[in-house]
């Protein structure tokens, strides 16, 4: 029978990880039946479609550096392309990783996404339309996104409670940035800002209770 140090349990039959934790298992296996199920990952059950991925995201890289190469005088205009191709791929990854909560997964993808605008701008002279505009519409998006899942799929009171922190986060990020003079064009951010305010507003009319009592339960008030 194998063993496995870090989770501290014994495995039967011809497994070579850990079911729990997934590391390496030590020991000589057995012909007994293993007692845990085999669970495919969500990259084994779209592995195919993963690879197709991957191979399209090759091709049009290549492609891209090899016509860059052929028109010297077309600046490095393939760069961008293959830093698009791997700004698809980071916010694929975040999606998969926190794919179990929708709310955490839209946050991560808003700080991702904005980080890598942020990153582009700052790369190419920065003229500032990734606080003007990226951000600001990417948390509009988000929140926008949010209320719909929160209305089709009514989301439990525990992730409401997130969706409402994570609606304030996007109102109060246009803000910081209005005061420290990082804008030029303030609409976008006004929109943002508008847009959680009314978010929260709805929030707390139709779930104000709901969320009040769950907080008290959580600190045992």
């Amino acid at each position: 029978m194998k063993h496995c140090e870090k989770c501290g349990v014994d495995v039967a039959g011809a497994r070579a990880s850990c079911p729990l934790c997934q590391g390496a298992l030590s020991g000589d296996s057995d012909d007994r039946p293993e007692t845990f199920p085999y669970v495919p990952t969500i990259y084994k059950q779209h592995g195919m479609f993963l690879k197709i991925l991957i191979l399209c995201s090759v091709i049009i890289s290549v492609t891209a550096l090899a016509v860059n190469l052929m028109l010297p005088g077309s600046g490095w205009w393939s760069l961008f392309i293959v830093a698009g191709v791997g700004c698809v791929w980071i916010s694929l990854a975040v999606a998969v990783r926190k794919r179990r909560n929708i709310p955490k997964n839209m946050l991560y993808q808003v700080v991702v996404l904005s980080a890598l605008a942020v990153l582009w701008d700052l790369l190419t002279n920065w003229h500032g339309w990734s606080l003007d505009y990226v951000v600001p519409f990417l948390c509009i998006a988000a929140m926008t996104v949010l209320s719909v899942i929160a209305k089709v799929t009514r989301l439990h009171i525990e992730d409401l409670m997130i969706y409402f922190v994570i609606v304030a986060l996007f109102g109060i990020v246009p803000i910081i940035f209005f005061f420290t003079g990082c804008l030029s064009v303030i609409y976008p951010s006004i929109i943002c800002v508008a847009s959680s305010v009314i978010s929260l507003g709805a929030l707390l009319v139709f779930e104000g209770e709901n969320m009040l009592l769950e907080l008290k339960r959580r600190l045992h008030i």
